[in-house]
């Protein structure tokens, strides 16, 4: 089982086996490399087979927890002990400190919403952009050009909702934690911190940036904060059963194929430190 840590608290040679094994994810050819990562998520960002299923649905957070073990998996085939890190943007709110630090994701695009400088994601030869919304080839960000990140009085507000989501079950539901944390409603925990980065993160094709691993893996962690409080079960998500056109508690979670009622409860595979 591994532990998931705030990127403020890797050592260097996390921070550098974690970075070594993303790229050789990016260099692999074949099978769920990283470019798979980037196309499954522009392909499930929009309706499929009349479902929404990463976004603007309450599948959005089980959506992008099995997405998520299914990239940490990748990374431990390339190196076992690489753990999935988050970023917690409520303390770690620099744009120059963890996690654009050079040594980790490096720091902000030129020009304002230009190509990164700095770090091992810096220029095409480094980190070369395939499959993108975009013609740029490579990595850009526009670091804190739109909006604020989300602070921890925002967090509270959310991890106080008891209710996981609310009909129509879209981002015109009106109550619910779902769709405040994914940005529906206020006070939007997760699309404020995509266009605060902006560049790629702010676009179909983030999982570009790594930095979306490690913003969603914050995301994840909230959630299970709200489990902890509100309850690990299936009854927890919403809805049950028989509402067409929504994931249900017991259908599958495509293209992984997996049930949301098998993801709800984490804590046998991972936990956060």
């Amino acid at each position: 089982m591994g532990t998931r840590k705030s990127v403020a608290a890797l050592t260097a040679a996390e921070k550098a086996d974690f970075v070594a094994a993303v790229k050789a994810l990016k260099a692999q050819t074949t099978g769920h490399n990283y470019d798979w990562f980037v196309s499954t998520h522009m392909t499930y960002f929009s309706t499929i087979d009349d479902h929404n299923y990463a976004h603007r649905s309450p599948s959005f957070l089980p959506w992008h927890r099995q997405y998520l073990v299914e990239f940490e998996n990748a990374l431990k085939a390339i190196n076992p002990a690489v753990d999935l890190p988050y970023w917690n943007w409520t303390a770690n709110r620099s744009a120059t400190g963890a996690p654009f630090t050079s040594d980790f994701m490096g720091g902000n695009g030129s020009g304002g919403n230009g190509p990164v400088t700095t770090g091992p994601f810096a220029g095409e030869a480094r980190w070369r952009i395939n499959i993108s919304a975009t013609s740029s080839t490579s990595l850009r960000r526009a670091i804190a050009v739109r909006g604020s990140l989300p602070t921890s009085s925002n967090v509270d507000t959310v991890m106080n909702v008891s209710t996981y989501d609310a009909s129509p079950w879209s981002s015109a539901s009106s109550s619910g934690m779902r769709n405040r944390v994914e940005g529906g409603l206020s006070p939007d925990l997760h699309g404020r911190v995509h266009n605060w980065v902006g560049g790629h993160m702010a676009q179909t094709d983030s999982p570009n940036d790594p930095v979306f691993f490690l913003h969603h893996c914050n995301i994840d962690r909230l959630w299970s904060r709200w489990q902890r409080s509100w309850g690990y079960g299936a009854g927890r998500y919403q809805p049950g059963g028989s509402v067409s056109n929504v994931v249900d508690v017991d259908e599958a979670l495509q293209p992984f194929g997996v049930t949301v009622s098998s993801v709800l409860d984490h804590r046998a595979t991972y936990t956060y430190a």
